[in-house]
């Protein structure tokens, strides 16, 4: 064949690629869009990362969806019609829904959502807070170091993180179910420890924790309600009468990479559940067991199992990974009762049976109004 007509035919293919990929990149002209940002309710309103938006054409049953980045979504060629708009599963936020939202042909149309927080009614909680547990946090990278003793080194000051569920749902005992139907409306939680100055327990940490490592003990320093927490690495057993507490009896041990973590021992005045603020009524049965690595430099990955017999039908598990702080963070003193002026804020009083089983009176503890 002659070259010239190879030479033709070259020019002339890669003309229709162009002309294909032009019209891949345009918008159809029977289609438009919506867009907008996902921000909280309550303050100025900071933008929500990460969040799902979904819009749905209930004529089509057709589901378009889009991941906010920074707070802007685009839901982009879409067919003409109305369309129902949701945002749902974001932590600590609530489910936003909308109906009706018009889509033009060749034209864009704007929604700005604002998504109701979960939160304890306590003073400085709200949206604002949680965004910045949503918030992708930046951690150093390189291999994970090692201790003295050749064991993996999870020392250091972590970030807060979410808990995950993992498999199978809580199913929660009915008792304990009704239990948590009571606690509040529309999701607020108000009888929650922290909200009165109580210990939170194992595994919420909103502020961050140190881990300090030594081949005999670890020890845990939340940057929040919690007490500092102590790991027995040392061979021995919990003990045959544990006075029950919040924080439990942990005792560890390595597995290869992998430090396995047996508590026991807990009072029945705390909660437990797979996410913050998600959480169920828990008995002096719970057992907990926690398996941490260092994935790399930068995150510590935590697996959590409970498990209640007198509050779950079967144990569940929960995973979070934390990312290191940088070097100039530090965990501060953290004193609650001092000055605490959040009891009266408070949607419900607090739970009468936990304020006679403390032994103490509820109000004293949180502090003086």
């Amino acid at each position: 064949m002659d070259g010239r007509v190879i030479s033709h035919l070259s020019r002339l293919a890669l003309l229709l690629l162009l002309l294909l990929l032009s019209a891949a990149m345009t918008p159809c002209a029977d289609s438009g869009s919506i867009r907008g940002r996902v921000l909280t309710a309550a303050g100025k309103g900071a933008a929500v990362p990460n969040a799902p938006v979904d819009a749905r054409n209930p004529e089509t049953k057709a589901t378009y969806k889009a991941t906010t980045s920074d707070g802007s979504y685009e839901l982009s060629r879409l067919p003409a019609g109305a369309y129902e708009i949701s945002v749902e599963n974001v932590t600590l936020f609530l489910p936003f829904h909308q109906n009706g939202v018009p889509v033009v042909a060749g034209k864009a149309t704007r929604v700005d959502i604002r998504l109701d927080d979960i939160n304890l009614n306590t003073l400085g909680d709200g949206g604002e807070l949680f965004v910045q547990f949503l918030a992708n946090k930046p951690a150093p990278s390189g291999p994970a170091p090692r201790a003295s003793d050749g064991k993996p080194d999870i020392s250091g000051v972590w970030e807060a993180a979410l808990f995950k569920p993992v498999g199978e749902v809580r199913q929660p005992l009915p008792w304990a179910e009704t239990a948590v139907k009571q606690r509040g409306k529309r999701g607020r939680i108000t009888d929650l420890g922290p909200a009165a100055c109580l210990p939170a327990g194992i595994g919420f940490e909103p502020f961050g924790y140190r881990i300090v490592q030594t081949p005999t003990l670890i020890v845990v320093i939340d940057g929040g309600h919690n007490p500092p927490r102590q790991i027995y690495l040392d061979g021995r057993e919990h003990p045959k009468d544990f006075n029950p507490s919040w924080m439990g009896h942990s005792i560890g041990q390595w597995e290869g990479d992998t430090l396995v973590v047996d508590t026991v021992g807990f009072n029945d005045l705390g909660w437990v559940g797979a996410e913050l603020l998600a959480q169920f009524p828990q008995t002096e049965k719970l057992h907990i067991t926690e398996r941490f690595r260092r994935l790399d430099l930068g995150h510590l990955e935590a697996v959590t199992t409970y498990d209640d017999p007198g509050s779950f039908k079967k144990p569940f598990t929960s995973r979070k990974v934390s990312s290191l702080a940088p070097k100039d963070i530090e965990v501060l003193e953290y004193v609650c009762a001092e000055n605490n002026r959040d009891l009266p804020h408070l949607l419900n009083p607090p739970d009468e049976k936990r304020r006679r089983s403390s032994g103490r009176n509820w109000f004293q503890v949180g502090g003086t109004p």
